[in-house]
């Protein structure tokens, strides 16, 4: 490592800094992406179909890509959604809901047909974002570095006086 050499190779490193060289420039924006364009409009939509059984496109897009129980299918997908938008911004748990995300969208990729061209990109897309963040975790600035979720807990840190 780059930092472990010169005059002080133990002085602490300035968080901000760290933000640059991270993985979490990349969860922290697919996570407002993520949020912002799909997961909000999708969570308050799956609401009003629950509860006020106002018509949702989402169900009849499920029912039309034959996909089981499209009733109860598309509300899930929606609050999985919102749910793996808000951790991947706050970076906890950040590897589990980057495989809930993956199964996610292998499973959209299976049931979508040729007519959705966008749809599939986008799923390959966040396919891709979703590998990679379960590879590199959450990066430097993010509650599993806070609270040390996912490091090794045999690792023994330098004391400082």
């Amino acid at each position: 490592m780059l930092e472990s050499y010169g005059p002080n190779p133990r002085q602490a490193q300035n968080p901000l800094g760290s933000l640059l060289k991270t993985s979490a420039i990349l969860r922290i924006g697919a996570g407002i992406v993520l949020m912002t364009r799909h997961a909000w409009d999708a969570v308050f939509n799956a609401y009003h179909f629950l509860w006020k059984e106002v018509p949702w496109e989402w169900v009849t897009t499920f029912v039309n890509e034959g996909v089981p129980m499209a009733h109860l299918a598309a509300p899930f997908a929606a609050l999985s959604l919102f749910i793996i938008a808000t951790t991947w911004i706050v970076g906890f748990l950040t590897r589990l809901f980057s495989v809930l995300m993956m199964l996610l969208c292998i499973a959209a990729l299976g049931f979508a047909s040729t007519e959705f061209a966008a749809f599939s990109e986008l799923c390959w897309l966040y396919l891709l974002i979703a590998f990679t963040l379960t590879l590199f975790g959450s990066g430097a600035i993010s509650l599993d570095k806070l609270f040390r979720i996912g490091s090794q807990r045999g690792k023994s840190s330098p004391q400082r006086y």
